[in-house]
């Protein structure tokens, strides 16, 4: 996130937890990727007496719903505000993109917060979104690029769950800094992985971060610009030279 995007994540966020427990009720937040959701939780800290949970309309989605409630009402029932569409190619031989879905929904004038997760399948797509968008898209989405498609509200059980394909990859580095790992994880030299950090286009668990020695840890994910994305998996011990052992996994679908 850049730091103007982050301080009006928090402004929104804040005023979430302020209106939750000022008013009583439970109340939802559109989509926050999972930068956001780091936010919300180190926010949660600040409001005593406020309960919590995120849902992005299935267990795996990477994007989710803040949900905010006062803590006496934990066990009222609450209704995600969350739908699904299955959005399908015409011509099955033609194979769009998560671009391709993303942007036909955008070109409807959709705002990106009100876009979940969009789940690739073979025979097309399954996109969450707002529940006050979903109708919408739903009868207005006629084209992903210039390929026809069909549109279908479905439930949220019948959302196919992602398959993330990744290259394991194992190795050395002489240190946990963000540059050397970054630079196993995505296989181009150290010596060009620390201006590209500089550059603002590398991020760790969805943070921008800039500073090339930054240390990163198990679990981490590293994402860099027209890259991909890889998360570091396991961190072993240290061979004789001193360099650390560490397993990555680079997701590749």
């Amino acid at each position: 996130m850049r730091e103007q995007d982050e301080k009006i994540a928090e402004a929104k966020i804040r005023d979430l937890f302020s209106t939750a427990l000022r008013n009583g009720e439970k109340k939802a937040s559109n989509f926050l990727d999972p930068a956001q959701q780091k936010l919300a939780e180190e926010i949660s800290r600040d409001f005593p007496g406020a309960g919590y949970f995120f849902d992005g309309g299935f267990e795996e989605a990477e994007r989710k719903i803040l949900v905010v409630f006062p803590e006496y009402l934990r066990e009222e029932f609450f209704s995600l505000p969350v739908k699904a569409v299955r959005v399908t190619p015409k011509d099955r031989e033609e194979r769009p993109g998560h671009r391709d879905y993303l942007g036909a929904v955008l070109g409807l004038g959709i705002s990106r917060d009100k876009v979940g997760d969009i789940v690739i399948r073979p025979e097309g797509a399954d996109i969450l979104l707002k529940e006050e968008v979903a109708e919408y898209v739903g009868l207005n989405l006629a084209k992903v690029g210039k390929i026809p498609v069909e549109v279908e509200e479905i439930s949220l059980k019948e959302v196919a769950r992602p398959e993330r394909r990744y290259k394991e990859i194992k190795g050395t580095v002489a240190s946990l800094r963000l540059d050397a790992v970054a630079s196993l994880a995505f296989g181009i030299s150290r010596s060009k992985m620390a201006p590209y950090i500089k550059g603002e286009n590398v991020r760790v668990n969805f943070r921008t971060v800039k500073d090339p020695s930054a240390e990163v840890k198990e679990g981490d994910v590293i994402s860099a610009a027209r890259l991909g994305r890889a998360k570091v998996v396991e961190i072993g011990g240290s061979s004789k030279k001193g360099r650390i052992y560490v397993t990555i996994h680079r997701f590749t679908g």
